[in-house]
């Protein structure tokens, strides 16, 4: 026997406010007026600030301290600022009290700040992807199977939740907050200074005989023990010798008695006739002779010709030739590294 398929009711159409009763809300929030401060203030007071705020109800407005303006200007002109922070607040027993301002903008510079909160009935800690209570999970959803090349991570959904957004005051003064020296700052500064002082990782030192710390066994390891070459880690170097630096008369003195004996002369020549830091030997040489730069003394200091004219007066044979270096072979290199290696002391010499 037929069966007739049943009228299909059609229901009324529901008012578009009824659809979601908790949709997003679009409108912007406008204040009706009045200015705001933006103030820039320490890290300690914004985690004090940053507390009373999430401890304060919603909606509750805290007073946190009173500005007081003077009307009289300053010697410098500018205009005097201060704030005072509320007592009562326990938050902010531990920082200072008494702030100056430093004006930095006194007029609008299309600077917004605006805040964002969730609508009332959203809950942000849902997830939707979780099964009720009692059910067995079914692997992964339809979207990320047919739509997603790999499937996303647990823990990865995120729900957007509506935001009701609301601008702040119009912002027409700008300052930086600097607190006033007195004890209460002073105190607070003594405290974050130690604070800071015992900060971070220590190390601690095992008093255990049995357990060696790297570098206190110096008797049963030198260096070079792990080479290759027998007996390199057992090499004592040399004791050098600790060379007098003399005066920048003295050296002078000793420059112009060496080119008495030739008219030219090296750097190495020098430090090794001398005895003395070829850097301070060269800057002494600026002042007396000039530096070859071409022909066959290149690279090497001759006198200036004032200098060599009062050799020339003392009836002076001085050599036309170049001091030659001599080369110094040892255990430890050519020589060369005298400079680099010898110590020096300043000496007065009289």
């Amino acid at each position: 026997m037929a069966q007739v398929k049943p009228e299909i009711k059609v229901e009324d159409t529901k008012h578009i406010g009824d659809v979601d009763e908790f949709e997003e809300d679009t409108d912007l929030q406008i204040p009706k007026g009045g200015n705001a401060w933006l103030l820039k203030v320490s890290e300690d007071m914004w985690k004090t600030w940053s507390e009373i705020h999430k401890n304060a109800a919603e909606g509750e407005q805290v007073t946190v301290g009173h500005l007081r303006v003077f009307h009289a200007p300053q010697k410098n002109g500018k205009q005097k600022i201060q704030i005072r922070l509320d007592d009562a607040l326990p938050q902010q027993k531990s920082i200072p009290k008494m702030y100056n301002l430093d004006l930095k903008s006194d007029r609008y510079n299309n600077t917004v700040i605006f805040s964002e909160k969730d609508l009332p009935g959203h809950n942000s800690n849902v997830r939707p992807n979780r099964p009720p209570p009692g059910q067995r999970p079914g692997g992964i959803n339809k979207f990320d199977r047919y739509n997603n090349q790999q499937p996303r991570k647990p823990g990865s959904y995120r729900t957007a939740i509506p935001k009701q957004t609301a601008l702040a005051p119009k912002v027409v003064n700008e300052a930086d907050m600097h607190p006033v020296e007195d004890k209460t700052s002073l105190d607070h500064f003594a405290k974050t200074y130690q604070a800071a002082l015992h900060a971070g990782k220590k190390t601690q030192i095992v008093t255990d005989a049995r357990i060696k710390h790297p570098g206190t066994d110096r008797d049963s390891f030198k260096f070079g023990t792990l080479t290759s070459k027998v007996g390199a880690g057992n090499r004592k170097k040399p004791v050098k010798e600790k060379a007098v630096r003399m005066e920048k008369a003295a050296l002078l003195d000793a420059l112009k008695n060496c080119f008495k004996e030739y008219a030219y002369w090296s750097l190495k020549a020098l430090r090794q006739r001398l005895r003395q830091p070829e850097a301070y030997i060269k800057e002494t040489l600026d002042d007396i002779a000039t530096l070859m730069r071409q022909g066959d003394f290149v690279q090497t200091y001759k006198l200036k010709q004032e200098y060599r004219a009062l050799l020339d007066e003392e009836g002076v044979v001085i050599k036309d030739e170049s001091a030659v270096a001599k080369m110094e072979t040892t255990d430890e290199g050519t020589g060369d590294e005298m400079d680099e290696d010898e110590e020096f002391e300043d000496v007065k010499m009289e």
